[in-house]
Parts: C-alpha cells; structure tokens; sequence
C-alpha cells in the first residue's frame, strides 16, 4: 500500500493503555503496556453506535498490534474498558491500531 506524502506522524503521548486478556468475563492476565493516543469520536461513528444501542466512551490509536481483539479488555488509568471494535490502519506513519472503547467500570 502506497503511504501519502506528506504523512502526518502519528504521537502516543497522551497515556499508557494496559491490555488484558478476559476469563469469565473478569480481566486476567496482563497482555502489554502501550503508549495511546487520543482521538476523537466522529458524528458519524458516534450515531452509528446509537443506532446499534452501543455506548462509544472513548475512541484511542496505539502503535499497530495485530494480535489485539474485541475478546480483550483495555485498563486507561483505573477505568476498565470493553474493546467494541478494533481497526488496524496501515497507510499513517507508524501503522496504528484504533480501539473504540465501552467504559464497563473501575479496578480498585
């Protein structure tokens, strides 16, 4: 896939992401710490989760993993996140992977 120029560099600097694997619908094992960063949830995205009766609470890209999936479970800062869906994107320098998030509750 051919990369546009110029390509904006995309940054990682707004927190550290945990990702967890999940065994009977608890958080189990801790997978790895990435860098994320923020993004914004679009008009679109956010309607079109509504009209599937899905919440989006947070939308973030990290460095492109693609062994991430929609069966783990994202720790940002004491809030546990449910992972709605899950795009890798490979033409922005680097590669990133989008997360769109469900807050589900807080680890204490």
């Amino acid at each position: 896939m051919k990369i546009k120029t110029p390509t904006e560099f995309q940054t990682f600097n707004d927190g550290i992401c945990d990702i967890y694997t999940v065994k009977t619908n608890k958080i189990d094992e801790k997978i790895m710490s990435l860098r994320f960063g923020d993004r914004t949830v679009g008009m679109k995205r956010y309607y079109t989760a509504r009209a599937a009766n899905v919440d989006i609470n947070r939308l973030i890209q990290i460095p492109q993993q693609l062994s991430i999936t929609s069966l783990n479970r994202a720790v940002i800062e004491n809030n546990e996140y449910k992972i709605e869906q899950v795009q890798h994107i490979k033409d922005t320098n680097p590669p990133v992977t989008i997360l769109t998030l469900k807050r589900i509750g807080v680890i204490v």
